[in-house]
């Protein structure tokens, strides 16, 4: 099997319209059948080194080890390859849609996770590790939306490793969340372009001057994404606090 049918064969049981744990179930067996013989990713390495177009149309994104193979026209799934070092791990994170992850080129290990907070305190995350296990090429593992699909991905070898995963779409658009174990806190990690914009918007909420809240109360007038929405909220909360200090 190679890229080009196994994307066909996944849209063909999305249009299905499946439970999600069965369309699941049924994306992992059929990604694994493309896991068996990577020869089909050799076109894309090949890319990546001679094709600076393609280098070039690559999205900024917040794992800079990922390099995303196709993405669907009505953006329903996407499917990424990340590139692993040698005995590196990911920050324990969560994710904004569903996913399917398997090896490609050698191990990889998976640890999950467990939220035991509420998640009502802003910025506060208490985590139980639930399960740990190595994945060998050709085998899949899953993660569901937000608090129910809080992971860490590690090469645990001394050579490198390459996972594929396949990704819905997002209920959650603009960032994951990256979570400390030992701190016990949880943080909003955001790709290159929005974090630009999103660190110009915490720099106006400790600005004392004026204008300062002049733009943050112009942008909240506006459309908005969520996740700006939230930024302007707690930017305009903190100018508030200091007013009152």
């Amino acid at each position: 099997m190679n890229l080009e049918e196994f994307c066909y064969r996944l849209r063909a049981g999305y249009e299905e319209k499946k439970d999600l744990s069965r369309f699941i179930e049924e994306g992992r067996a059929l990604l694994g059948e493309l896991l068996k013989d990577p020869t089909w990713f050799r076109v894309y390495l090949e890319k990546l080194i001679l094709d600076p177009e393609f280098l070039a149309r690559q999205e900024p994104s917040i794992y800079p080890n990922e390099v995303t193979l196709y993405r669907s026209p009505d953006r329903s799934f996407s499917i990424q390859a990340y590139f692993w070092e040698p005995q590196t791990t990911s920050a324990v994170h969560d994710h904004g849609s569903w996913g399917i992850v398997g090896a490609m080129i050698y191990p990889v290990r998976e640890r999950k996770y467990r939220r035991l907070d509420d998640s009502q305190d802003e910025g506060r995350a208490e985590l139980e590790e639930t399960s740990r296990w190595r994945i060998n090429p050709g085998e899949t593992t899953f993660v569901l939306p937000l608090n129910e699909g809080i992971h860490l991905m590690e090469a645990p070898e001394e050579h490198g490793s390459v996972t594929l995963s396949v990704y819905g779409r997002s209920i959650r658009y603009g960032y994951i969340q990256f979570f400390d174990l030992k701190r016990k806190t949880v943080r909003r990690a955001y790709p290159p372009r929005l974090l630009k914009r999103v660190l110009a918007v915490r720099t106006l909420g400790y600005l004392a001057d004026p204008w300062g809240e002049e733009i943050l109360k112009a942008s909240a007038a506006g459309p908005r994404p969520e996740y700006l929405e939230k930024e302007i909220a707690q930017a305009l909360a903190h100018l508030r606090t200091q007013k009152k200090g």
